[in-house]
């Protein structure tokens, strides 16, 4: 009998322990799905994982949410608690991706949406196009060679001689100061009109200084050229040619073409070779250069514009940045800054085929333009 009470015991405490294990497992599943279907039932959390889904983001990605920043961190935080994403430290970003392959599969299996783009590529501030541009062109100062585009736009190889010499610069020219010759240019400028002895001419982003002793050897020693240039490293290499080469009626300036450091009305031509395309205030460029010339002063401008628009991640491009593309604007668009600067424009004409010797068959062509300061 006493053996027989002891079995039921037992046997009651066997499905009694059976019992606490099924509701713990249950409860703990159930919790488990029940926070997951939680998080899941909202938009902005479903748009984040359909972006997850393809690829691992940062938190600053999101963009496509409509959502603020707090807003999408707080909706990645319930993500992240109810164990569907998880994150990881990349510099001084945080990237989060699918927890893991088994959560993967299970909302693939929910036929949650998966997002192609989270979002478009966030343009960088004028500050930042600046320091972009810094950055390439010093490198190229202290190092030599590249178009400033790099491989994706220059097409195959960098040979300043023949670049030079597809647009339009002579034997002469390129041989008078070779180590000023990068081969950074899209036109000659100088080869647009007439230059006169005794004149102050001003080039805008003179680099290593090619053009400006070109203008000097032309206005003779009664005339003075000006370059200015916002690379230091630039502005070394092109005064150390300058005193290398005995040019003692140009200097170089270290300054902003937005900003220039020119006193108003001093200058009898002002002349650029592909610079103002990296501007990125075009019109208060336009602006500073009618400021500084003379009345009735001329402006020869060869530069990159657009035949058609770029993508948001043409424009973002970094190398594209520098190499003269991803800062152009459309043809019509920079022919209107030219005029609303009060320039009047006394001739145009184009090179399409640039497009294919140096970028790749990209929508470019180089502008070159002749303008002037009404006299009155």
């Amino acid at each position: 009998m006493g053996s027989a009470t002891s079995d039921l015991a037992l046997r009651q405490l066997f499905i009694t322990i059976i019992y606490v294990y099924v509701y713990i497992y249950a409860y703990t599943v159930l919790s488990e799905k029940a926070r997951i279907f939680k998080a899941l039932g909202n938009d902005t959390r479903l748009t984040i994982v359909g972006y997850l889904l393809r690829n691992e983001h940062c938190a600053c990605d999101f963009s496509g949410t409509k959502k603020d920043q707090t807003t999408v961190s707080r909706h990645l935080k319930v993500l992240t608690e109810a164990g569907i994403v998880k994150f990881k430290k990349n510099g001084r970003n945080i990237v989060y991706s699918i927890a893991n392959d088994e959560m993967l599969e299970s909302l693939r299996a929910m036929k949650i949406e998966e997002k192609e783009n989270c979002c478009e590529p966030r343009m960088p501030s004028g500050n930042e196009i600046k320091q972009t541009v810094r950055k390439k062109y010093s490198k190229i100062a202290l190092e030599g060679g590249g178009c400033g585009c790099g491989s994706g736009c220059c097409g195959n190889g960098h040979d300043p001689i023949q670049i030079s010499s597809s647009l339009g610069y002579s034997e002469e020219d390129m041989n008078g100061v070779p180590e000023a010759n990068l081969g950074l240019g899209c036109g000659n400028p100088g080869a647009l009109g007439s230059m006169r002895e005794g004149e102050t001419v001003l080039d805008l982003g003179s680099g290593a200084g090619m053009d400006a002793f070109l203008a000097a050897n032309r206005v003779g020693p009664k005339g003075k050229v000006i370059g200015v240039d916002f690379t230091e490293e630039m502005i070394r290499k092109a005064r150390k040619n300058a005193k290398d080469n005995g040019f003692s009626n140009v200097e170089f300036r270290l300054g902003d073409i937005e900003d220039l450091p020119i006193d108003s009305g001093t200058v009898d031509l002002v002349m650029s070779n592909c610079v103002i395309n990296l501007v990125p205030d075009k019109a208060k460029a336009f602006r500073e250069a009618f400021r500084v010339l003379k009345p009735g002063g001329r402006m020869y401008i060869s530069d990159i514009v657009l035949l058609d628009e770029l993508t948001a991640e043409q424009r973002a491009d970094e190398d594209l940045i520098s190499g003269c593309v991803g800062g152009a604007v459309l043809k019509t668009e920079y022919i209107g800054y030219v005029i609303a600067a009060g320039f009047r424009i006394e001739g145009a004409n184009e090179d399409k085929d640039i497009s294919e010797r140096q970028y790749a068959g990209l929508p470019v062509e180089s502008l070159k333009l002749v303008a002037t300061k009404p006299a009155v």
